[in-house]
């Protein structure tokens, strides 16, 4: 059983699954953005963070920098390009030569994750403790209905969003307000005047009224049993 395991399997087995998150967090590096699903882009925050970390961990004095670049490069199995062939010389050449050192200048300025990551990167986030990329929901793709999400590293000055939770306190206090307001609407039951209005009670004095005139009638049956 996968007990206490949060790692997302995204469909895919670990060799392609470590693969495609190297891919998205190397774009990420180069590109600054990557439009991914949401499930990758929450995978790949992950990894793209933990590189941050060690770009940080590489810019102090007292630690060796070439082994942060080391564990970078074999994380994301980016190794250094060390051989560049230029053009061949051609005669009448419409566009000019490009030479190995020019080849290894635009590769290391454009290509070179390692060295991005550690001098363009990293000293970006120098006094940011975590919280280096934010996901930036953009719907369901068509289609597939998938949610589509952008990763992006935080900018400079950014501040973390917080929503205002309210507290017990406040939550109690908004209870009883809502309750209260119930309660005062309870008179509506004042309404019934049907009970003050019931004339049933006035009737018993005529109920009471006809009594002596039962009573008057043994007197008269009386009367008239003294002559016999």
């Amino acid at each position: 059983m996968r007990h206490r395991i949060r790692k997302a399997k995204l469909g895919r087995t670990t060799e392609h699954r470590t693969a495609m998150l190297n891919n998205l967090v190397c774009s990420l590096i180069k590109h600054r953005k990557v439009k991914t699903t949401l499930a990758k882009a929450k995978a790949a925050r992950v990894v793209a963070e933990k590189m941050v970390t060690l770009g940080k961990k590489g810019q102090s004095e007292e630690s060796e920098k070439g082994q942060y670049r080391r564990l970078v490069s074999a994380r994301l199995k980016r190794n250094p390009r060390r051989h560049f062939v230029g053009q061949p010389d051609i005669e009448d050449r419409k566009t000019p030569r490009i030479s190995g050192s020019q080849k290894r200048e635009q590769w290391q300025k454009n290509e070179d994750v390692v060295r991005i990551l550690f001098e363009d990167i990293a000293p970006e986030f120098e006094e940011r403790n975590g919280g280096y990329t934010r996901v930036i929901k953009l719907g369901r793709r068509r289609g597939d209905a998938a949610e589509m999400a952008i990763l992006e590293w935080v900018k400079e000055g950014d501040k973390p969003v917080t929503e205002d939770k309210p507290s017990k306190a406040k939550k109690a206090k908004s209870s009883a307000e809502e309750e209260a307001p119930a309660e005062e609407e309870a008179p509506v039951e004042e309404e019934a005047p049907a009970e003050e209005e019931a004339p049933a009670e006035e009737e018993a004095p005529a109920a009471e009224e006809e009594a002596p005139a039962a009573e008057e009638e043994p007197k008269a049956s009386g009367d008239e049993k003294k002559p016999e």
